[in-house]
């Protein structure tokens, strides 16, 4: 378990997630309902605060938008990749669909998964239990 798991003393993974997201209805309900799946979760209401978070903090997962003001989603996964110099998954989400190429962000950032809203917070859970095989106790 990290120390940091102060505000979710007895999560199920251990998984410190960065999410990404400007609408803040969006953003909370992503909050909220991961947490309530046993992650450890901060949001971000754009890109620029997600660098300055993802600077001070420890992440095991980054779950972007991609369509933000400031820094969009790409902006984003540059500025991990080759300021921050990380290689934290990353999972994209947007509204976009067929516009935005995922073995082009694969390839060039490491994006592990895109997804296309409208999408249901248990899919999200789902695919990073999948990328991370977590195991959560039913």
């Amino acid at each position: 378990m990290y120390p940091y798991l102060t505000n979710n003393p007895e999560p199920n993974s251990g998984l410190h997630i960065l999410v990404v997201e400007d609408s803040i209805v969006l953003g909370e309900v992503l909050r909220f309902n991961l947490e309530q799946e046993g992650f450890h979760v901060t949001w971000a209401a754009d890109g620029k605060e997600a660098i300055e978070l993802f600077a001070q903090g420890c992440y095991d997962l980054v779950v972007t938008d991609y369509e933000m003001p400031i820094l969009n989603g790409e902006q984003v996964c540059d500025q991990l990749r080759n300021e921050c110099l990380s290689d934290v998954p990353i999972i994209m989400c947007t509204a976009k669909g067929m516009e935005l190429d995922l073995h082009k962000l694969a390839d060039k950032y490491g994006v592990k998964a895109m997804l296309q809203k409208p999408f249901s917070v248990s899919e999200l859970a789902d695919l990073i239990k999948g990328l991370f095989a977590v195991k959560i106790p039913v």
